[in-house]
């Protein structure tokens, strides 16, 4: 006889052990399909109305399949939302979210009819319960259900406004979280006659939790209002919210302004929210200015030039010269001065982004600063073009090479300075040339190899004539002086990665064959065995006779 399947999950759910028990309720849908619709509703369900006792890992399990559990059995949908309303009631928030989830996934299956005689009465009566759990819920369900059961609309919007207006802080939190979900099904005079003086009202509640919330809520509504609606309905409410009391709910309205704009538009932005935008960038807050810089990142481009000169960049350069505010918050101001100088043209940048650039370079201690100031180098390259790389800079970046002891920021010089040349061309180079070319002997191996890697990627850039005209000439010169061992292998690695022809390369990889340093033979035979080239075969044959046996083993490998 096949065993029953009902007795089997009684079994393992009997043994105790909360994992077995979880894995059990998972086959739940099996379990449905092999007892068919009717055992499922005259013995499964009020079974599994008996495990409410157990575990919240147990409960939320339960209601996960609970919700599934319609697809494997139909018409069983009225049968589970008892237990699923049990379930909406629970004190653990995942459980309760899951249930209110598997509420809304069974009344799909349900008619209208029904979630007027079924759910809606369900959902009123988790909204009278004494335990709050239960009224927040009951206003994640509203949306649902006021969409579906067009005689209890009424009841449903005078039960959610009371919900809205209760004392305890959570529901009220449920009630606007759900206020943009229920605008999109309600009537759009409902919509602004009933529900958004109610948002008016929680957008000044004394929870700065529930003003956060409402931030969310309105940008939802103002996605479905037309500009003109939003001027006059929407927009008033939004401007108090940026002036809020509260740190944090002009923080998250920092956080929220790409959306902002997005929801209500350029226009009513440049016109009417901009004021307000820019209030954030003075904020005392250093998190609120901080926040606001990291927005401003994404929307520049939202802005005209004239907005941004008025009323964004006085309050960018106020946070950059400010030393005693946080190096977060001014490090997310020097990242923005690129996008900002993209945005205003060249005469602008020349005369006031470029010298803050300088002067940050020069004198700010800060290398977080100094490194966000350099990874916009190359936006003020396509803006100023040639007149970027003037006197100042150079020696400012130079001086920074030679002196500062942090690798990152010299490393980052070096990059750079190679994306600088890359859009401004090889001519540009013979002003960069000693920044450029100063990772050579840099103490600090990353910063050599990065260097490699620049040089390399210029050289397969620009024309041959300018490397054999320019680039190479210079480096064998570098060759020829008396240099450490690290500056010797380094530019043996870099002449490598040179597009030029052997015969170019051999006078110097001869010289290096003979250098008293082994470390510079052993890096000549890995150089030479990279480029794959016969024309070196005499100088690693000598080299395989060396002295040292790093350096025969690495000479025999590239004769190979």
């Amino acid at each position: 006889m096949d065993p029953n399947p009902l007795e089997l999950l009684k079994e393992e759910i009997d043994s105790g052990e909360t994992h077995i028990v979880v894995n059990a309720l998972h086959q739940l849908p099996t379990i449905a399909t092999v007892m068919g619709p009717q055992k499922v509703k005259s013995e499964l369900i009020p079974y599994l109305s008996s495990l409410f006792t157990e575990q919240d890992e147990v409960l939320f399990a339960l209601s996960q399949e609970l919700g599934n559990l319609e697809q494997h059995s139909p018409g069983c949908a009225k049968d589970i939302l008892p237990l699923l309303e049990h379930l909406a009631g629970a004190d653990e928030t995942v459980v309760r979210e899951q249930a209110v989830n598997s509420i809304i996934s069974v009344s799909k299956a349900l008619s209208e009819s029904e979630v007027e005689n079924l759910l809606a009465p369900s959902l009123l009566k988790l909204a009278s319960a004494e335990n709050f759990s239960s009224r927040v819920s009951a206003c994640s369900l509203v949306p649902c259900v006021f969409s579906r059961s067009a005689s209890e609309r009424q009841k449903l919007w005078a039960k959610f406004l009371e919900l809205s207006r209760e004392e305890t802080p959570m529901v009220r939190r449920a009630a606007v979280k759900q206020m943009g979900n229920l605008a999109k099904v309600m009537e759009k005079t409902a919509l602004v006659s009933e529900l958004l003086p109610d948002l008016r009202q929680l957008a000044q509640d004394e929870q700065d939790q529930v003003r956060i919330i409402c931030i969310e809520t309105l940008v939802q509504i103002a996605k479905i209002m037309t500009k003109e609606e939003n001027k006059l309905h929407t927009l008033p409410i939004i401007i108090v919210i940026g002036g809020d009391k509260s740190w944090r709910v002009r923080y998250h309205f920092a956080e929220m302004f790409p959306e902002i704009i997005e929801a209500f538009g350029v226009e009513i932005t440049e016109s009417s929210l901009i004021q307000t935008f820019s209030s954030l960038l003075k904020d005392v807050e250093a998190d609120v200015k901080s926040a606001a810089l990291i927005s401003l990142k994404q929307i520049v481009s939202c802005f005209s030039p004239d907005k941004i000169t008025n009323f964004i960049f006085p309050s960018v350069e106020s946070i950059l010269n400010d030393t005693s505010l946080t190096v977060k918050t001014r490090k997310n101001a020097a990242g923005i001065l690129g996008p900002l100088a993209k945005m205003l043209g060249e005469g602008f940048t020349a005369s006031k982004i470029q010298p803050i650039f300088i002067s940050i370079l020069q004198q700010e201690p800060n290398s977080e600063i100094k490194m966000n100031v350099l990874e916009n180098l190359a936006s003020l390259a396509e803006v100023l073009g040639e007149g970027l790389v003037s006197e100042d800079l150079v020696e400012s970046l130079f001086k920074l090479v030679e002196e500062c002891p942090q690798w990152r920021v010299r490393e980052a010089i070096t990059k750079v300075c190679g994306v600088i040349c890359k859009n401004l061309g090889g001519e540009v180079f013979s002003r960069l040339e000693k920044v450029l070319l100063h990772f050579l002997s840099d103490s600090v191996a990353q910063v050599r190899d990065s260097g490699v890697q620049t040089i390399a990627s210029l050289s397969h850039m620009f024309s041959s004539d300018w490397v054999n005209n320019e680039l190479l000439p210079k480096m064998q010169e570098m060759y020829s002086k008396d240099l450490s061992y690290l500056y010797r292998i380094t530019l043996i690695q870099s002449l490598g990665k040179l597009p030029v022809e052997p015969d170019q390369l051999v006078t110097v990889f001869s010289s290096a064959a003979k250098d008293s340093v082994p470390n510079v033979r052993l890096a000549l035979c890995k150089v030479i065995k990279e480029r794959n080239q016969n024309s070196f075969d005499s100088i690693l044959q000598e080299l395989s006779r060396d002295e040292d046996k790093d350096v025969r083993y690495f000479a025999s490998l590239g004769l190979k």
